[in-house]
Protein backbone atom coordinates (compact mmCIF):
# COMPACT_ATOMS: atom_id res chain seq x y z
CA UNK A 1 0.00 0.00 0.00
CA UNK A 2 1.40 3.41 -0.96
CA UNK A 3 1.98 6.06 1.71
CA UNK A 4 -0.95 8.10 0.34
CA UNK A 5 -3.35 5.15 0.41
CA UNK A 6 -2.20 4.23 3.92
CA UNK A 7 -2.77 7.80 5.14
CA UNK A 8 -6.27 7.81 3.65
CA UNK A 9 -7.01 4.43 5.27
CA UNK A 10 -5.73 5.59 8.66
CA UNK A 11 -7.72 8.83 8.37
CA UNK A 12 -10.99 6.93 7.89
CA UNK A 13 -10.11 4.62 10.79
CA UNK A 14 -9.50 7.65 13.01
CA UNK A 15 -12.91 9.13 12.16
CA UNK A 16 -14.61 5.76 12.69
CA UNK A 17 -12.90 5.44 16.05
CA UNK A 18 -13.99 8.98 17.04
CA UNK A 19 -17.55 8.14 16.05
CA UNK A 20 -17.55 4.96 18.15
CA UNK A 21 -16.15 6.76 21.21
CA UNK A 22 -18.67 9.59 20.91
CA UNK A 23 -21.51 7.10 20.52
CA UNK A 24 -20.81 5.78 24.04
CA UNK A 25 -21.62 9.24 25.44
CA UNK A 26 -24.34 10.19 22.93
CA UNK A 27 -26.23 7.02 21.95
CA UNK A 28 -29.30 9.06 20.95
CA UNK A 29 -27.22 10.52 18.08
CA UNK A 30 -26.99 7.14 16.35
CA UNK A 31 -29.00 8.38 13.36
CA UNK A 32 -26.77 11.43 13.01
CA UNK A 33 -23.57 9.35 13.21
CA UNK A 34 -24.89 7.20 10.38
CA UNK A 35 -25.61 10.29 8.28
CA UNK A 36 -22.01 11.07 7.34
CA UNK A 37 -19.50 9.08 5.29
CA UNK A 38 -15.77 9.83 4.99
CA UNK A 39 -13.68 10.84 2.00
CA UNK A 40 -10.01 11.80 1.81
CA UNK A 41 -9.26 14.95 -0.17
CA UNK A 42 -5.70 16.24 -0.45
CA UNK A 43 -6.88 19.36 -2.28
CA UNK A 44 -8.21 20.85 0.98
CA UNK A 45 -6.06 21.92 3.90
CA UNK A 46 -8.14 20.73 6.85
CA UNK A 47 -11.51 19.02 7.35
CA UNK A 48 -15.07 19.97 6.36
CA UNK A 49 -18.52 18.59 5.61
CA UNK A 50 -21.33 19.16 3.13
CA UNK A 51 -23.92 17.10 5.03
CA UNK A 52 -23.20 13.93 3.04
CA UNK A 53 -19.53 13.32 3.77
CA UNK A 54 -16.72 14.48 6.01
CA UNK A 55 -13.88 15.49 3.70
CA UNK A 56 -10.44 15.41 5.29
CA UNK A 57 -6.85 16.12 4.36
CA UNK A 58 -5.10 12.91 5.50
CA UNK A 59 -1.86 14.60 6.58
CA UNK A 60 -3.76 17.26 8.52
CA UNK A 61 -5.99 14.70 10.26
CA UNK A 62 -3.18 12.33 11.25
CA UNK A 63 -1.14 15.21 12.64
CA UNK A 64 -4.08 16.56 14.68
CA UNK A 65 -4.93 13.13 16.06
CA UNK A 66 -1.33 12.48 17.06
CA UNK A 67 -1.20 15.83 18.89
CA UNK A 68 -4.55 15.53 20.70
CA UNK A 69 -7.20 12.87 19.95
CA UNK A 70 -9.76 14.82 21.98
CA UNK A 71 -9.49 17.75 19.56
CA UNK A 72 -10.52 15.49 16.69
CA UNK A 73 -13.39 13.94 18.66
CA UNK A 74 -14.58 17.39 19.68
CA UNK A 75 -14.36 18.63 16.10
CA UNK A 76 -16.26 15.60 14.81
CA UNK A 77 -19.16 16.27 17.18
CA UNK A 78 -18.98 19.99 16.37
CA UNK A 79 -19.45 19.32 12.63
CA UNK A 80 -22.16 16.73 13.30
CA UNK A 81 -24.21 19.28 15.25
CA UNK A 82 -23.86 21.82 12.44
CA UNK A 83 -25.53 19.24 10.17
CA UNK A 84 -28.11 18.15 12.73
CA UNK A 85 -29.26 21.72 13.39
CA UNK A 86 -29.25 22.52 9.67
CA UNK A 87 -26.67 25.32 9.80
CA UNK A 88 -25.04 24.17 6.57
CA UNK A 89 -28.32 24.67 4.66
CA UNK A 90 -29.12 28.18 5.87
CA UNK A 91 -28.33 31.30 3.87
CA UNK A 92 -26.68 33.88 6.15
CA UNK A 93 -28.64 37.06 6.87
CA UNK A 94 -25.51 38.82 8.11
CA UNK A 95 -21.77 39.05 7.53
CA UNK A 96 -20.40 35.58 6.71
CA UNK A 97 -17.70 35.68 9.38
CA UNK A 98 -20.23 36.72 12.03
CA UNK A 99 -22.61 33.99 10.86
CA UNK A 100 -19.83 31.40 11.19
CA UNK A 101 -19.02 32.59 14.71
CA UNK A 102 -22.68 32.52 15.74
CA UNK A 103 -23.14 28.97 14.45
CA UNK A 104 -19.91 27.81 16.11
CA UNK A 105 -20.94 29.41 19.39
CA UNK A 106 -24.33 27.70 19.19
CA UNK A 107 -22.97 24.16 18.80
CA UNK A 108 -20.25 24.74 21.37
CA UNK A 109 -22.88 25.78 23.90
CA UNK A 110 -24.73 22.54 23.15
CA UNK A 111 -21.57 20.51 23.68
CA UNK A 112 -20.76 22.32 26.90
CA UNK A 113 -24.31 21.80 28.14
CA UNK A 114 -24.08 18.07 27.42
CA UNK A 115 -20.78 17.87 29.30
CA UNK A 116 -22.26 19.71 32.29
CA UNK A 117 -25.27 17.37 32.45
CA UNK A 118 -23.19 14.20 32.55
CA UNK A 119 -19.62 13.00 32.58
CA UNK A 120 -18.50 12.49 28.99
CA UNK A 121 -15.50 10.20 28.66
CA UNK A 122 -14.86 11.23 25.07
CA UNK A 123 -14.80 14.98 25.73
CA UNK A 124 -13.60 17.45 28.31
CA UNK A 125 -15.16 20.81 29.12
CA UNK A 126 -13.59 23.65 27.16
CA UNK A 127 -14.84 27.23 26.91
CA UNK A 128 -14.58 29.48 23.86
CA UNK A 129 -14.61 33.22 23.54
CA UNK A 130 -16.64 35.02 20.88
CA UNK A 131 -13.80 35.11 18.36
CA UNK A 132 -12.75 31.46 18.62
CA UNK A 133 -14.09 28.36 16.91
CA UNK A 134 -13.87 24.77 18.13
CA UNK A 135 -10.34 24.49 16.72
CA UNK A 136 -9.16 27.13 14.23
CA UNK A 137 -8.87 25.52 10.80
CA UNK A 138 -10.44 22.21 11.84
CA UNK A 139 -14.06 22.80 10.87
CA UNK A 140 -13.93 24.61 7.53
CA UNK A 141 -17.30 26.12 6.49
CA UNK A 142 -16.37 26.60 2.83
CA UNK A 143 -18.85 23.97 1.60
CA UNK A 144 -21.82 25.45 3.43
CA UNK A 145 -22.79 28.07 0.87
CA UNK A 146 -22.49 25.59 -1.98
CA UNK A 147 -24.70 23.11 -0.11
CA UNK A 148 -27.29 25.81 0.65
CA UNK A 149 -27.44 26.84 -3.02
CA UNK A 150 -27.67 23.35 -4.50
CA UNK A 151 -31.04 22.61 -6.07
CA UNK A 152 -32.23 19.00 -5.89
CA UNK A 153 -29.12 17.61 -4.21
CA UNK A 154 -29.16 20.22 -1.47
CA UNK A 155 -32.87 19.69 -0.84
CA UNK A 156 -32.44 15.92 -0.52
CA UNK A 157 -29.57 16.34 1.93
CA UNK A 158 -31.53 18.87 3.98
CA UNK A 159 -34.59 16.62 4.06
CA UNK A 160 -32.37 13.78 5.26
CA UNK A 161 -31.10 15.84 8.20
CA UNK A 162 -34.58 17.10 9.02
CA UNK A 163 -35.65 13.45 9.37
CA UNK A 164 -32.59 12.69 11.46
CA UNK A 165 -33.33 15.70 13.71
CA UNK A 166 -36.89 14.48 14.30
CA UNK A 167 -35.67 10.94 14.99
CA UNK A 168 -32.97 12.21 17.36
CA UNK A 169 -35.43 14.34 19.34
CA UNK A 170 -37.73 11.34 19.80
CA UNK A 171 -34.80 9.08 20.63
CA UNK A 172 -33.40 11.46 23.24
CA UNK A 173 -36.67 11.98 25.11
CA UNK A 174 -37.59 8.30 25.04
CA UNK A 175 -40.93 8.61 23.26
CA UNK A 176 -40.48 5.00 22.20
CA UNK A 177 -40.30 3.84 25.82
CA UNK A 178 -42.80 1.39 27.18
CA UNK A 179 -46.15 2.88 28.20
CA UNK A 180 -48.75 1.80 30.75
CA UNK A 181 -46.46 1.38 33.74
CA UNK A 182 -48.89 3.09 36.11
CA UNK A 183 -52.48 2.31 37.02
CA UNK A 184 -55.18 4.50 35.53
CA UNK A 185 -56.30 5.99 38.84
CA UNK A 186 -52.76 6.81 39.91
CA UNK A 187 -52.02 8.39 36.53
CA UNK A 188 -55.17 10.49 36.63
CA UNK A 189 -54.30 11.66 40.13
CA UNK A 190 -50.80 12.66 39.07
CA UNK A 191 -52.12 14.40 35.96
CA UNK A 192 -54.53 16.45 38.04
CA UNK A 193 -51.77 17.57 40.42
CA UNK A 194 -49.58 18.36 37.43
CA UNK A 195 -52.25 20.44 35.68
CA UNK A 196 -52.84 22.42 38.85
CA UNK A 197 -49.15 23.23 39.19
CA UNK A 198 -48.53 24.11 35.55
CA UNK A 199 -51.77 25.77 34.50
CA UNK A 200 -51.24 28.12 31.54
CA UNK A 201 -54.59 29.89 31.96
CA UNK A 202 -53.91 30.84 35.60
CA UNK A 203 -50.45 32.11 34.73
CA UNK A 204 -51.67 34.37 31.93
CA UNK A 205 -54.52 35.84 33.94
CA UNK A 206 -52.30 36.87 36.83
CA UNK A 207 -50.62 39.48 34.63
CA UNK A 208 -53.73 41.53 34.06
CA UNK A 209 -53.00 45.06 35.21
CA UNK A 210 -55.40 47.50 36.85
CA UNK A 211 -55.66 50.64 34.71
CA UNK A 212 -58.14 53.41 33.87
CA UNK A 213 -59.72 53.49 30.42
CA UNK A 214 -62.04 55.94 28.75
CA UNK A 215 -65.28 54.03 29.04
CA UNK A 216 -68.77 54.63 30.46
CA UNK A 217 -68.83 53.05 33.89
CA UNK A 218 -72.43 51.87 34.11
CA UNK A 219 -71.82 50.10 37.42
CA UNK A 220 -70.81 53.06 39.58
CA UNK A 221 -73.86 55.35 39.46
CA UNK A 222 -77.47 55.01 40.59
CA UNK A 223 -80.02 54.66 37.79
CA UNK A 224 -82.85 55.82 40.14
CA UNK A 225 -81.36 59.30 40.62
CA UNK A 226 -80.40 59.47 36.96
CA UNK A 227 -83.98 58.64 35.90
CA UNK A 228 -85.45 61.05 38.47
CA UNK A 229 -83.43 63.97 37.12
CA UNK A 230 -84.27 63.20 33.50
CA UNK A 231 -88.00 62.95 34.34
CA UNK A 232 -88.40 66.07 36.55
CA UNK A 233 -85.78 68.45 35.14
CA UNK A 234 -85.87 67.72 31.45
CA UNK A 235 -82.58 66.61 29.94
CA UNK A 236 -80.66 67.26 33.14
CA UNK A 237 -79.51 64.06 34.81
CA UNK A 238 -78.71 64.42 38.51
CA UNK A 239 -75.68 62.10 38.21
CA UNK A 240 -73.57 61.65 35.09
CA UNK A 241 -71.99 58.25 34.56
CA UNK A 242 -68.24 58.24 35.11
CA UNK A 243 -66.17 58.51 31.94
CA UNK A 244 -63.30 56.47 33.38
CA UNK A 245 -63.44 52.92 34.56
CA UNK A 246 -60.80 50.79 36.23
CA UNK A 247 -60.31 47.54 34.33
CA UNK A 248 -57.94 44.58 34.50
CA UNK A 249 -56.21 44.07 31.19
CA UNK A 250 -52.85 42.91 29.92
CA UNK A 251 -50.89 45.91 28.70
CA UNK A 252 -47.83 44.44 26.96
CA UNK A 253 -46.87 40.88 26.16
CA UNK A 254 -44.15 39.03 24.24
CA UNK A 255 -44.97 35.64 22.76
CA UNK A 256 -42.05 33.68 21.35
CA UNK A 257 -42.52 30.63 19.14
CA UNK A 258 -39.80 28.01 18.84
CA UNK A 259 -39.61 27.30 15.10
CA UNK A 260 -36.81 24.74 15.29
CA UNK A 261 -38.99 22.05 13.76
CA UNK A 262 -41.02 20.99 16.79
CA UNK A 263 -43.94 23.37 16.14
CA UNK A 264 -46.05 23.02 13.00
CA UNK A 265 -48.29 25.75 11.61
CA UNK A 266 -51.37 23.94 12.90
CA UNK A 267 -49.89 23.58 16.39
CA UNK A 268 -48.96 27.27 16.51
CA UNK A 269 -52.46 28.25 15.36
CA UNK A 270 -53.98 26.16 18.17
CA UNK A 271 -51.64 27.77 20.70
CA UNK A 272 -52.50 31.28 19.50
CA UNK A 273 -56.18 30.38 19.56
CA UNK A 274 -55.94 29.18 23.17
CA UNK A 275 -54.02 32.34 24.16
CA UNK A 276 -56.58 34.54 22.43
CA UNK A 277 -59.49 32.82 24.17
CA UNK A 278 -57.88 33.56 27.56
CA UNK A 279 -56.98 37.16 26.78
CA UNK A 280 -60.32 38.01 25.22
CA UNK A 281 -62.34 36.93 28.25
CA UNK A 282 -64.09 39.87 29.92
CA UNK A 283 -61.58 42.74 30.04
CA UNK A 284 -58.19 41.16 29.55
CA UNK A 285 -57.23 43.13 26.44
CA UNK A 286 -56.75 46.87 26.05
CA UNK A 287 -58.37 48.30 22.95
CA UNK A 288 -54.88 49.12 21.68
CA UNK A 289 -52.69 46.39 23.14
CA UNK A 290 -49.06 45.73 22.17
CA UNK A 291 -48.17 42.09 21.65
CA UNK A 292 -44.86 41.00 20.13
CA UNK A 293 -44.99 37.64 18.36
CA UNK A 294 -41.44 36.46 17.73
CA UNK A 295 -40.44 33.43 15.68
CA UNK A 296 -37.03 32.09 16.63
CA UNK A 297 -34.99 28.93 16.16
CA UNK A 298 -31.31 29.61 16.88
CA UNK A 299 -31.76 33.14 15.49
CA UNK A 300 -34.63 35.61 15.33
CA UNK A 301 -36.56 34.73 12.16
CA UNK A 302 -39.56 37.06 12.25
CA UNK A 303 -41.05 39.72 14.54
CA UNK A 304 -44.64 40.92 14.34
CA UNK A 305 -46.25 43.51 16.60
CA UNK A 306 -50.00 43.15 17.15
CA UNK A 307 -52.06 46.18 18.22
CA UNK A 308 -55.66 45.00 17.96
CA UNK A 309 -57.84 41.94 18.10
CA UNK A 310 -58.37 42.20 14.35
CA UNK A 311 -54.62 42.08 13.72
CA UNK A 312 -54.33 39.11 16.09
CA UNK A 313 -57.00 37.15 14.22
CA UNK A 314 -55.45 37.94 10.85
CA UNK A 315 -51.99 36.88 12.06
CA UNK A 316 -53.33 33.61 13.48
CA UNK A 317 -55.18 32.83 10.27
CA UNK A 318 -52.26 33.47 7.90
CA UNK A 319 -49.26 32.60 10.11
CA UNK A 320 -46.27 31.06 8.30
CA UNK A 321 -43.50 29.33 10.20
CA UNK A 322 -39.93 30.45 9.47
CA UNK A 323 -36.83 28.74 10.78
CA UNK A 324 -36.41 24.97 11.28
CA UNK A 325 -32.86 25.27 12.60
CA UNK A 326 -31.63 24.47 16.12
CA UNK A 327 -33.05 26.05 19.26
CA UNK A 328 -31.43 28.92 21.14
CA UNK A 329 -33.73 30.84 23.49
CA UNK A 330 -31.28 33.69 24.16
CA UNK A 331 -31.91 35.82 21.02
CA UNK A 332 -35.50 36.51 22.16
CA UNK A 333 -34.28 37.81 25.52
CA UNK A 334 -31.73 39.98 23.72
CA UNK A 335 -34.47 41.36 21.46
CA UNK A 336 -36.60 42.28 24.47
CA UNK A 337 -33.62 44.03 26.06
CA UNK A 338 -33.11 46.07 22.90
CA UNK A 339 -36.80 47.01 22.70
CA UNK A 340 -36.78 48.13 26.33
CA UNK A 341 -33.68 50.20 25.70
CA UNK A 342 -35.50 51.86 22.78
CA UNK A 343 -38.55 52.41 25.03
CA UNK A 344 -40.71 50.38 22.65
CA UNK A 345 -41.54 48.12 25.58
CA UNK A 346 -42.27 50.15 28.71
CA UNK A 347 -44.30 47.92 31.01
CA UNK A 348 -43.58 44.34 29.96
CA UNK A 349 -44.49 41.89 32.68
CA UNK A 350 -44.35 38.54 30.94
CA UNK A 351 -42.67 36.54 28.18
CA UNK A 352 -44.39 33.37 27.00
CA UNK A 353 -42.15 30.98 25.06
CA UNK A 354 -43.94 28.18 23.21
CA UNK A 355 -41.45 25.33 22.71
CA UNK A 356 -40.53 21.68 23.10
CA UNK A 357 -37.92 22.79 25.64
CA UNK A 358 -34.74 21.47 24.04
CA UNK A 359 -32.41 24.43 23.56
CA UNK A 360 -29.94 26.86 25.12
CA UNK A 361 -31.37 28.91 27.99
CA UNK A 362 -30.16 32.25 29.37
CA UNK A 363 -28.23 31.93 32.61
CA UNK A 364 -29.72 34.98 34.36
CA UNK A 365 -33.30 35.77 35.29
CA UNK A 366 -34.73 38.84 33.48
CA UNK A 367 -36.78 41.55 35.20
CA UNK A 368 -40.06 40.11 33.89
CA UNK A 369 -41.75 36.76 34.39
CA UNK A 370 -40.90 34.06 31.89
CA UNK A 371 -42.88 30.94 31.12
CA UNK A 372 -41.88 28.13 28.78
CA UNK A 373 -45.09 26.60 27.48
CA UNK A 374 -45.36 22.95 26.42
CA UNK A 375 -48.09 21.06 24.65
CA UNK A 376 -47.79 18.10 26.99
CA UNK A 377 -45.79 16.95 29.96
CA UNK A 378 -42.27 15.99 28.89
CA UNK A 379 -38.90 15.21 30.45
CA UNK A 380 -37.50 18.27 28.68
CA UNK A 381 -39.30 20.41 31.24
CA UNK A 382 -36.47 19.48 33.60
CA UNK A 383 -34.11 21.56 31.43
CA UNK A 384 -36.00 24.81 32.13
CA UNK A 385 -34.05 27.07 34.57
CA UNK A 386 -35.33 27.37 38.13
CA UNK A 387 -36.15 31.07 37.64
CA UNK A 388 -38.65 30.34 34.84
CA UNK A 389 -42.01 28.59 34.91
CA UNK A 390 -43.07 25.46 33.06
CA UNK A 391 -46.63 25.52 31.77
CA UNK A 392 -48.86 23.22 29.74
CA UNK A 393 -51.50 24.42 27.33
CA UNK A 394 -53.47 21.17 27.33
CA UNK A 395 -54.30 21.56 23.64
Amino acid sequence: MSDKKEQEFLGKKILQNCRNELYLDFPYLDGAFAGLEYEADSSITSIQTDGEKIYFNPVFLLKKYAEDPETVRHGYLHMLLHCLYLHIFMKPDKDISQWDRDCDSFVEDLIDKAIQEKECHSLKKRWLDDTEVADPGFDDHNLWQRTAEQASGGRRTKEKWERILTYTSQNKTGTRSRAGTQTRNRQEEMDEIYRSKYDYRKFLKQFCRLREEVELDTESFDYIFYHFGMEHYGNLPLIEPLEYKEVNRLEELVIAIDTSGSCSKETVQRFLGETYSILSEKENFFRRMKVYIVQCDCFIQKVDVIHSEEEWKEYSRAVTIQGRGGTDFRPVFELIHQEKERRELKSLRALIYFTDGDGIYPRQKPDYETAFVFLNRTDKMKLVPAWAKCLITGL
